[in-house]
């Protein structure tokens, strides 16, 4: 991270706790390949505030210079003193046209100024280097982008490829380029001829700039390679690895000491990552003969050398004598899956036009014998059901080293225990005990005076295994991690183990105890670590306050059954206690017993030994049951004619007797009282959940939302009225639940048997029966056939509805098509036609009133809108010669009067003093509405509208009318008519009198 810090005060001699800085880290070089690939130029940036006041109201604000980056401003509310405030939001707007045409390295200066109220208080400054769209900013900045420079989509590699399929061609091999479909040879051949089809370009070899590999150099593009005829080696290894991606090969780039070469997959795999740093990865897959590895500066040989001698030249470079020079390895496939996407080049033309290009034979090697590999093509598939049943074996049994029950490595995922006696804490949970996971405290070191080396001379003890003993038997398993890494380790393995349990149903955390070191040959100095006792546990945490804590599984533990395997098929080794119960003792497993024996059986194998290891982590046997299924129940499985089909026939068509139902005719042939589907179904699905009940096989497909779990449910309720079982698997723990939860809520959830998670545990399978075996129905068998007579009624009635709707008429039409049509057209405006009889067309008059309607649109069309018309007003809808004449005569007389309207509205404008623009209808209104007025408003004095307060006078008047109004209407609603002089009495006098005179005067 660069950082520039500006002091607040102008003196200098503040201390650091009493600045502000801004802390910024950038990319140190940038392309067009970058910005393609979305790779930002500010990595991090914030603000520090070390001083000793709350700032506020702060504008950070990003230039450049020269201007290649869209000034950006950040608004920031509060940084509080002692804060170091991140911004996240670090996108910035690029000139991407000028990184386009960029030819040469620019140095560009990024600027940064925090401003409190407009005033500076802080600055910073750094250089960029702008890097032209043809340069490689080499493998000590971000080396994958190498695979950017990969350009399959050139002219020039499609001429390769077709010179490619010309000479697969010449030498009788199949010219279809068609990446692994064809296995490992194949894909050596496709390599091949690429090689001879770049090998008979006739290049020249151009020296690479000096340590290319780590400052970078500019690349040419294939078709500046063409037209130029020359290459460096990182030139023709880009180029070869074009022509292989575009072919659907997977190519991967090698870079040692000042050399570039490539090399390709023979099998569709790819690197875990990107970039592979360890040669012996790259050495095994070529050992392996899954990888080749060429040196492609022979290209430029005259003429080209095989590519036999090529891989020769290829493989000298990687072996262990020069595995000093060895740099690193970038996948181009795992490239373009984390999204590194191609050089946009813009080139149109990759080749010379004129006819003096040298052009060499190509040289074409034969593939060499390399190990069988599953074939994906359905026709080359061995017809033995034995090569078959092996194939899918190998599939299911991974024995490759990526398997983390013959290769574990370490990962956060993963846990080491302190276990002095991995014996005791095994027999601890055999017991039922909960052991709660625990950071390692440090003892004797740091803040604690006290020397350990004394302490243990002493005391004659190891001080952490005692500790760590102690602690067991607290039920109490103590980790070497802080308390925070420890919680955020534990977490995540929480999570996983929760997630894969989740969705796949079997728990996948294990403690694996014992390891067995291991080796592929004596001499090979790589060891690799495979787990032996593999004992299933939970993982609880009842707060975040009280952490971590673990039980035993209701799964029994087991011995690493993939080890067991591959010691067998590839050692010939036998464990003894691979074909018994594990030994056990008076509490669990004899954990030190499994380890003695292990220990015998490998004594005399070099390297090889038991490593007394305890960690906690996932593994997964899911794949490794159901090749046991496969090898231990072959026969049984054959007496399904699904599987017996795919073993011993998979070429021919599965016939089967049963049909599925029409969906028309279902109602006939299935009353209510045969079909037992609860929830709703389609005819297509009915069909479907009948075809399933009398046995036919069939593939259900759909997207999501069709309703597949739907009709899995009613397929399994039919299925149990016909006194059926059903076995319902699926790979998601998901499914099951959704189909359990539809059955239990129409009532059969007793008869569903759960079989998964922590449903398959013996309690809980007695239970389940146990409900299953007391459930019984409340509906009388009686009442049953009387409802599903009144069903059948009802369906025949909804059937005859449905019948006439989609009946044609004698015009062809249904009453359905008919109301579609209706409503379909409810935009359009009703005209209104009437028939006397719905009969009276048939469907040839009803397609000569289409054609007719289409011929008005025609017309319609080109007439324009009626209401934008200048004949808009005319109403009449009948036509005669007397109505043409007098419209005629109309129309003369429209001019003159026209003209007679302007005349006077000219006239009364000039008398008016008013200015008028033209007279089209809302002008002609107003002035209509003017003259009509200023008459009646003759002879009253209408200045007071000119006073300020003319709103508020006439809001006044307008009270004052209405009070008028109410006057009026209340005087007319009287019995009898009163004088006016009425309206002057003393109402309140006359009220007082009327109240005196009613009190009594005397007895």
């Amino acid at each position: 991270m660069e950082s520039v810090t500006t002091p607040e005060s102008s003196n200098g001699l503040e201390a650091k706790s009493n600045s502000i800085c801004i802390s910024a880290a950038l990319a140190p070089k940038f392309n067009l390949a970058f910005f393609q690939n979305s790779v930002p130029i500010l990595l991090e940036l914030a603000v520090i505030n070390d001083s000793e006041r709350d700032l506020s109201n702060l504008k950070l604000t990003l230039s450049s210079s020269p201007s290649f980056i869209k000034t950006r401003t950040w608004r920031i509310d509060t940084v509080s003193m002692g804060q170091k405030f991140h911004i996240s939001e670090r996108d910035l707007q690029l000139d991407s046209a000028m990184l386009a045409r960029l030819n040469e390295a620019e140095s560009v200066q990024i600027s940064l100024t925090l401003a409190d109220k407009d005033e500076s208080i802080a600055d910073f400054e750094r250089n960029i280097e702008l890097l032209p769209r043809n340069q490689w900013g080499g493998i000590d900045h971000m080396p994958e982008m190498v695979a950017a420079f990969v350009l399959p989509n050139e002219i020039l590699v499609e001429r390769l490829l077709k010179k490619s399929a010309a000479i697969l061609r010449h030498y009788k091999k199949e010219a279809s380029l068609d990446g692994y479909k064809g296995g490992p040879k194949r894909a050596w051949e496709l390599a091949s001829a690429i090689w001879a089809a770049i090998g008979s370009m006739g290049l020249d070899y151009v020296q690479p700039p000096a340590s290319f590999e780590h400052a970078g150099q500019k690349i040419r593009t294939p078709g500046q390679i063409a037209d130029a005829g020359l290459a460096t080696c990182l030139d023709a290894t880009l180029l070869i690895c074009a022509v292989l991606e575009q072919c659907g090969l997977n190519p991967v780039i090698i870079f040692t000491q000042g050399h570039a070469f490539a090399g390709v997959w023979l099998k569709e795999e790819e690197f875990s990552t990107v970039i592979v740093d360890d040669i012996t990865a790259l050495r095994k897959r070529v050992k392996l003969k899954e990888l080749i590895v060429f040196e492609t500066t022979l290209l430029t040989q005259r003429p080209a050398p095989s590519l036999k001698r090529a891989i020769e030249q290829g493989e000298k470079q990687i072996s262990e004598e020069e595995e000093t020079k060895f740099e690193l390895v970038v996948d181009i496939k795992r490239a373009r899956m984390q999204r590194i996407k191609p050089l946009a080049t813009g080139d149109v033309a990759t080749a010379p036009a004129d006819e003096t290009q040298e052009e060499l034979e190509p040289v074409f090697d034969e593939a060499p014998d390399l190990p069988d590999e599953e074939i994906r093509r359905t026709e080359e598939l061995s017809s033995r059901p034995v090569d078959r049943l092996d194939m899918w074996q190998r599939k299911l049994l991974d024995l490759s080293l990526r398997n983390n029950l013959l290769n574990f490595k370490a990962s956060k995922r993963a846990i080491k225990l302190d276990t002095p006696d991995p014996g005791q804490l095994e027999d601890r949970l055999a017991d039922g005990n909960t052991l709660r996971l625990k950071p390692r405290p440090e003892l004797m070191t740091g803040a604690d005076v006290r020397d350990r080396t004394i302490h243990e001379s002493r005391t004659n003890e190891d001080l952490y295994k005692q500790h760590a003993l102690d602690a067991l038997r607290r039920d109490e398993v103590l980790v070497p991690f802080e308390a925070k890494e420890l919680d955020i380790r534990l977490t995540e393995l929480y999570r996983t183990a929760r997630a894969t349990l989740s969705e796949g149903g079997a728990n996948t955390l294990f403690l694996a105890v014992g390891f067995l070191t291991w080796n592929r040959e004596n001499n090979d100095d790589k060891k690799f670590r495979a787990p032996l006792i593999l004992i299933p546990v939970v993982l609880n945490r009842k707060s975040m306050r009280e952490g971590f804590s673990f039980t035993l599984h209701d799964d029994e533990a087991r011995f690493n059954p993939t080890l067991v395997q591959m010691l067998r098929q590839d050692f010939e080794l036998e464990l003894p206690v691979a074909h018994s119960e594990l030994p056990k003792d008076e509490h669990g497993l004899d954990i030190h017993g499994i380890w003695r024996q292990v220990s015998q059986a490998v004594k005399e194998i070099k390297g090889w030994e038991v490593s007394e290891d305890v960690i906690l982590s996932t593994f997964s046997f899911a794949k490794h049951l159901m090749w046991k299924d496969l090898v231990d129940r072959t026969d049984q499985l054959k007496q399904n004619p699904v599987v017996r089909h795919l073993i011993e026939t998979p070429r021919d068509p599965y016939l089967s007797n049963i049909g599925f139902p029409e969906p028309r005719t279902l109602d006939d042939n299935y009353g209510p009282q045969e079909t037992f589907c609860p929830l709703p179904a389609d005819s297509s699905q009915l069909s479907a959940i009948m075809a399933a009940a009398k046995g036919k096989d069939f593939v259900l497909i759909g997207p999501p939302g069709t309703g597949k779990s739907q009709t899995i449910s009613n397929l399994i309720a039919q299925c149990l009225a016909e006194q059926k079982t059903v076995l319902f698997v699926s790979e998601k723990i998901a499914a099951l639940d959704v189909v359990y939860r539809r059955l239990r809520d129409v009532g059969l959830g007793d008869f569903c048997l759960e079989l998964h998670s922590s449903k398959a545990r013996k309690i809980d399978v007695l239970q389940q029966l146990g409900r299953a075996w007391g459930a019984k129905g409340g509906v009388d068998a009686k009442e049953w056939q009387r409802e599903a007579q009144k069903l059948k009624a009802l369906r025949s009635q909804l059937n005859g509805f449905v019948k006439q709707l989609h009946s044609k008429r004698h015009n062809g039409l249904t009453a359905y098509r008919a109301i579609g049509q209706i409503l379909s057209g409810q935009h359009y405006a009703e005209l209104g036609l009437q028939w006397p009889s719905a009969n009276m067309h048939d469907t040839d008059a009803l397609d000569q009133l289409r054609d007719l309607a289409e011929r008005l649109d025609v017309n319609a069309r080109e007439v324009g809108s009626i209401a934008n018309s200048p004949l808009a007003q005319i109403s009449h809808d009948e036509w005669s010669p007397h109505w043409q004449q007098e419209i005629i005569q109309t129309a003369q007389q429209l001019i003159p009067k026209a003209k007679q309207l302007e005349a006077s509205a000219n006239a009364f404008a000039k008398a008016s003093g008013l200015t008028i623009d033209g007279l089209d209808d809302r002008t002609r209104r107003g002035l209509f509405l003017l003259a009509k007025t200023m008459p009646q408003a003759s002879g009253y004095d209408w200045r007071f509208v000119l006073r300020p307060d003319v709103r508020r006078l006439m809001e006044a008047l307008g009270n004052g009318i209405s009070l008028v109004k109410q006057y009026q209407q209340t005087f007319q609603q009287l019995s009898a008519p009163y004088r006016e002089e009425i309206v002057q009495l003393d109402v309140d006098g006359l009220s007082a009198q009327w109240k005196k005179a009613a009190i009594p005067s005397g007895p």
